[in-house]
């Protein structure tokens, strides 16, 4: 039977969905606390903050809309590519598909992944720490200090899972 092999597979791309996720978080975060000296100074020239959070918020959104668009577009393209390259001896060739519940399900994950990351700078400039954030000017010191700490997690959660699909892959290969 292939369904332990496909279940086996489909764990392996959940882990790369999640070591894609972490990745993208975590270049979410440092775009953020790249920008906190600039936000402060929009903060000190009476910009709301609010208004600056939602800014912020849109901005990681509409930056995971589009990544899930073009991640849903290859990977219909991509699909419909090994099919074509594929043996035509392979049972049930032809019912192999993108499914829409797969594509929507990545597509969400994507999605809230840049609302929540979106988030994280955004309630981070509600904090009402402004001189810190004029202090630091381009330097950088302040506002990523405190970023540091939840950057180094994502950074040790994904060399974790990729450890553990690497370990996993082996002896998928090792099992076939």
């Amino acid at each position: 039977s292939l369904k332990t092999p496909l279940l086996v597979l489909l764990g392996g791309v959940g882990f790369v969905l999640l070591i894609a996720c972490a990745n993208v978080a975590n270049l979410l975060l440092v775009r953020g606390v790249g920008r906190a000296s600039e936000l402060a100074v929009r903060t000190a020239l009476g910009a709301e903050r609010g208004r600056l959070a939602r800014q912020l918020v849109t901005e990681s959104v509409l930056l995971a809309i589009v990544g899930g668009a073009v991640a849903t577009v290859l990977a219909i393209g991509g699909t419909m590519l090994l099919v074509r390259a594929a043996p035509q001896n392979i049972p049930r060739l032809d019912q192999i598909h993108s499914d829409g519940l797969v594509l929507g399900t990545t597509f969400g994950v994507a999605l809230i992944v840049g609302l929540v990351f979106g988030l994280i700078p955004a309630l981070q400039l509600l904090r009402p720490d402004l001189a810190q954030g004029l202090r630091a000017g381009g330097r950088g010191t302040g506002a990523a200090r405190s970023g540091n700490r939840f950057r180094r997690i994502l950074v040790v959660a994904e060399v974790a899972l990729a450890v553990m699909l690497l370990a996993g892959a082996g002896l998928l290969i090792r099992s076939f």
